[in-house]
């Protein structure tokens, strides 16, 4: 029997990856700044707020204010959700200022953090959750093995407590001679999308790469894409 699967909202993707998202998996969309990740959330957040979903966005870099600016600046109302309580922005800041108020040796508690979240999808009845980026909840002062602890006991806590579809962003790990390495939250998830832009004859283009995608036959091909207003990210098609 075929598992559900989540439209992603992005024109042209989800025919790549056989119809969208593994319903109740968690996925990661990574990319330097500027190549679209915040972008990409949004539109699969309102794909499902425009087929009668509920969702959870996590602004974790951002306050829930420019979350609505920059969608308003494409065309996208989200007010209209969350004055309709169909989507819920949470400002991630009070985690932080709390960690920070305690003194350095204090981390974001990753279960907790989740049993809070879950609290809220629960209530709204949310299918959709974003958190825009993860790095900061999952950072450890000691690298290393820490870190992947606290990776780990995200994505899976996510997935036990939630049962919701997840998307999650990062900025990637700069490895040697120039070149972008894997991050351990990569072999955790059922799937990843990288966001990039590439030089392409004097120009900068955008370019998508879905890396992994579980249960999935997949093509490694990067794709290029637009940012148009209202429609966002739109892949361009392949010419073989």
């Amino acid at each position: 029997m075929s598992k559900k699967r989540v439209p992603t909202g992005v024109p042209g993707l989800d025919p790549l990856i056989e119809g969208g998202f593994l319903e109740g998996k968690s996925y990661l969309v990574t990319g330097e700044a500027g190549t679209g990740k915040s972008i990409f959330c949004m539109q699969y957040i309102l794909k499902g707020l425009m087929d009668g979903e509920k969702a959870v966005y996590v602004a974790v870099d951002e306050k829930p204010a420019d979350i609505l600016e920059e969608a308003a600046s494409l065309g996208w109302d989200l007010l209209k959700y969350v004055e309709e309580k169909s989507l819920l922005i949470l400002d991630a800041s009070p985690y932080f200022t709390a960690r920070m108020g305690a003194g350095k040796d204090r981390e974001v508690d990753v279960q907790k953090t989740v049993v809070d979240l879950a609290s809220y999808v629960k209530r709204m009845g949310a299918t959709r959750v974003v958190i825009d980026p993860v790095g900061p909840l999952i950072v450890s002062r000691d690298s290393g093995l820490r870190s992947q602890e606290h990776v780990r006991s995200l994505v899976h806590s996510l997935q036990d407590n939630l049962g919701t579809t997840n998307l999650l962003t990062s900025y990637p790990s700069p490895g040697g001679g120039g070149k972008v390495e894997a991050g351990f939250e990569e072999f955790l998830v059922a799937g990843v999308v990288i966001l990039s832009l590439v030089r392409a004859q004097n120009r900068l283009v955008r370019t998508l790469l879905v890396r992994k995608m579980r249960g999935t036959a997949l093509e490694l091909v990067e794709h290029q894409f637009t940012i148009s207003k209202e429609k966002g990210i739109v892949l361009k098609p392949v010419l073989y």
